[in-house]
């Protein structure tokens, strides 16, 4: 009102003017005097509470009391609603509180009673839960009160199914949620519930099969950017997964699959020790690669497994399989040798069991041809720590030559000389050696 002229206005118009002013001032002095924030109390700031709760904002106790989850709850809803999120109920706030309320109330009244939505209770939400959280949708603790968690939660699994994405759990939504539950139990292996927690197959969605392309994409069989979707191409990496590791190659992940993609997943990483070698595949293991993997029955695998016992690390019978058991043995023996515990038998792994020597025709790793060898003697129990930090993927040895460190293997002696020679510059006792 400061661009009025106000020497052309005659003086009753002036103080009629005037005396709307001061009235809006006062009404915004008002309003802001009359803001409910914390630290009151009382049946205004229960009503309030009850209707964030209703909308599925507030999930505290109903106590009068305007406290920090209360403030929060505003701040949500004045967020959502695009009022200035300052965690107090003004007049437009609370005016916009009263008609979502009643809004909400209007449409419980007309909906049937199977549908759940923000704001329902009971059992029949402990069980939406539930399912949704086996069906991997739903990451919060069951509760039996539809809040906004749950409410996402539908939102994905309708968004994953083509419904409309409205976060109301009607009669289409519950009935394809039991549907997708039965179809899981059915392809579960042997016909039974799977416990953990039923099998996976594509159409599914949720955070446990992002988990499970990103372990997959470990292991070397998953290629595509994780997204939480099983797809064509998860079940596709899935059912290679499977067929190397000697399982049902369905495409179904169901507890036992998933049990050795895990299992094997932690093997990668245990102690996030990394090998910059560049026959070394941390990612998995492929029988392509001339390693010894899940699998695979040869006379090579006897050879591993005879060293293993006489190590007093395997005590299963020689079979020339390499199974789990042989599997976890050659972890045990990496760690104990202070290699990647990966249990694949990479060339390192072989020439650490003594074998090098010994090596069957079948090893297709040209590592095997490397005969010149740069040792660094152990003098303390830092020796190796050291030369790892020049040469990253050096390993511990034992033979005649008494314990050392293996600094490279190489075809050419003036690669390994050189090798040698740059050890030495740093002040490690390097030599090279013909094996």
């Amino acid at each position: 009102m400061t661009n009025w002229n106000w020497q052309k206005l005659s003086s009753g118009a002036a103080m009629r003017l005037l005396s709307v002013a001061l009235t809006l001032a006062v009404i915004n002095f008002a309003e802001q005097a009359l803001a409910l924030g914390r630290g009151n109390s009382g049946p205004q700031v229960t009503s309030i509470q009850r209707c964030l709760q209703k909308l599925g904002y507030y999930n505290g106790p109903i106590n009068g009391n305007f406290g920090p989850l209360t403030e929060n709850a505003v701040k949500k809803f004045q967020q959502a609603k695009k009022i200035s999120a300052i965690g107090q109920v003004g007049p437009q706030t609370q005016r916009s509180l009263q008609a979502a309320c009643q809004s909400q109330q209007s449409r419980g009244n007309t909906s049937t009673s199977n549908v759940l939505k923000v704001g329902s209770r009971g059992s029949a939400v402990t069980q939406l839960q539930k399912s949704l959280r086996t069906l991997g949708y739903f990451n919060g603790p069951v509760t039996g009160y539809f809040g906004q968690e749950t409410q996402q939660a539908v939102v994905r699994f309708q968004q994953s199914k083509r419904l409309q994405a409205d976060g109301v759990a009607g009669g289409n939504t519950l009935q394809l949620i039991r549907t997708n539950l039965a179809s899981r139990s059915n392809n579960a292996v042997g016909g039974g519930v799977d416990n953990y927690p039923n099998a996976w197959n594509e159409g599914d969605a949720g955070p446990q099969v992002l988990q499970l392309q990103r372990n997959l994409a470990k292991l070397g069989y998953f290629q595509a950017t994780p997204t939480g979707n099983f797809g064509s191409v998860t079940k596709d990496a899935v059912v290679r997964f499977q067929r190397d590791y000697g399982l049902t190659a369905n495409g179904i992940v169901d507890g036992q699959t998933w049990t050795a993609i895990s299992t094997n997943t932690n093997y990668v990483n245990v102690n996030n020790v990394n090998v910059n070698n560049s026959n070394v595949n941390n990612s998995g293991c492929s029988p392509t690669s001339g390693f010894i993997c899940l699998g695979e029955n040869s006379p090579r695998v006897v050879a591993v497994q005879q060293s293993l016992r006489q190590k007093g690390l395997f005590n299963p019978d020689i079979t020339g399989y390499y199974g789990t058991e042989t599997r976890d043995a050659v972890a045990q023996f990496q760690q104990a040798a202070r290699l990647n515990p990966t249990g694949i038998v990479d060339f390192q792994t072989w020439q650490a069991l003594g074998l090098t020597n010994s090596n069957p025709t079948r090893v297709q790793n040209s590592a095997v041809e490397n005969r010149y060898v740069v040792i660094v003697p152990i003098r303390d129990a830092n020796t190796l720590d050291q030369v790892r930090q020049f040469v990253p993927q050096a390993f511990a040895m034992r033979s005649n030559l008494g314990e050392y460190v293996n600094a490279g293997a190489f075809r050419d002696r003036s690669e390994a000389e050189k090798r040698s020679s740059q050890l030495r510059d740093r002040g490690f006792d390097a030599r090279v050696e013909y094996f």
